[in-house]
């Protein structure tokens, strides 16, 4: 046998040289051939995974990766540290259904506050945490699910009553307050011609969102809708009503901040001379609040707020 075949011979491994959390490191990321992922798998940080195996790789004296043609592979004494750690049956590596449970995360939203303002940075999150456990509800306000919710994120009109979910919460943080107007997709609506009253507006299709009919800061909207018999179109979701007015030549009321977010519409302020308004607020379930992951998402949520400022 030659000097590199022995070097790299199950044998050269002494027992209980690699720790369990170590060989799950290089196993996973032999497994994902990516060490982000690997990263992500194991909620852990790449940095804390990288350097783990950095030090294996110091132990055994030579690389166990190596990118070739930019994907991570595993070199010849990778290959035998995969074999030698995989046929180890005295000494099984935990799996993830072995490892100790994760708290699932439940985040109930308002559709718009989630979809424009903080899905950016929660996808950020789930990016970075593979393995945590979440569970997002898309709700207009707080209420007493099967399950109650960790997080809420909830629109309310400005001197409405503190919403009771039927379990107890901290006390609720004003995030921002969102005035809302009718919007236009610029293409769909030459400048000079902009309508500019409400009887401007029988030459176009109205969309409205199911969840703004109830909702009395909206009133001088509604009031148009309900007067309408015909030309609305009556949708679920905040991101079809955004759609419908993008792309399908419709008129329907927005939060102001839209216009920041996509400069292919334009608001029409002088349709409703009534200020129309919601306030944006944050709370969490009392006993959740202190927990770990809840203040991560808490802190992502007020921090895609505080960037966003200008907007309200």
């Amino acid at each position: 046998m030659s000097e590199e075949s022995r070097a790299l011979a199950p044998e050269s491994v002494p027992p209980g040289l690699i720790d369990q959390d170590v060989a799950e490191y290089f196993l996973t990321s032999a497994r994902c051939a990516c060490f982000k992922q690997a990263a992500r798998s194991l909620n852990t940080r790449v940095t804390v995974l990288r350097k783990q195996l950095r030090l294996l790789e110091e132990r055994l004296g030579g690389p166990l990766f190596v990118y070739r043609q930019n994907v991570l592979r595993l070199t010849l004494k990778g290959q035998r540290l995969q074999t030698l750690l995989s046929a180890q049956p005295e000494a099984p590596l935990p799996t993830k259904a072995d490892r100790t449970v994760v708290p699932v995360v439940r985040l109930m939203a308002a559709d718009a506050l989630l979809h424009d303002l903080v899905l950016r940075d929660l996808l950020a999150f789930v990016r970075r945490n593979a393995a945590v456990r979440l569970d997002l509800e898309v709700s207009p306000t707080p209420h007493a699910p099967g399950r109650p919710a960790d997080i809420m994120l909830w629109l309310a009109e400005p001197g409405s009553p503190r919403p009771d979910p039927g379990f107890a919460t901290t006390t609720p943080v004003a995030l921002a307050r969102i005035g809302y107007q009718a919007c236009v997709a610029k293409r769909y609506s030459r400048a000079a011609a902009l309508p500019n009253q409400a009887r401007h507006l029988d030459d176009y299709m109205l969309v409205q969102v199911r969840e703004y009919l109830g909702v009395a800061a909206l009133e001088p909207w509604n009031r148009l809708i309900r007067q309408r018999p015909a030309g609305v179109a009556q949708v679920h979701t905040h991101e079809l009503a955004l759609e419908l007015i993008r792309r399908g030549a419709c008129i329907g009321v927005l939060p102001a901040y839209i216009t920041s977010l996509d400069s292919n519409l334009v608001a029409l302020p002088a349709l409703f001379p009534q200020k129309m308004e919601r306030n944006a607020w944050l709370s969490t379930h009392a006993q959740s609040a202190k927990r770990a992951e809840v203040q991560t998402l808490v802190a992502l949520i007020r921090q895609a707020f505080a960037e966003r400022q200008e907007w309200f």
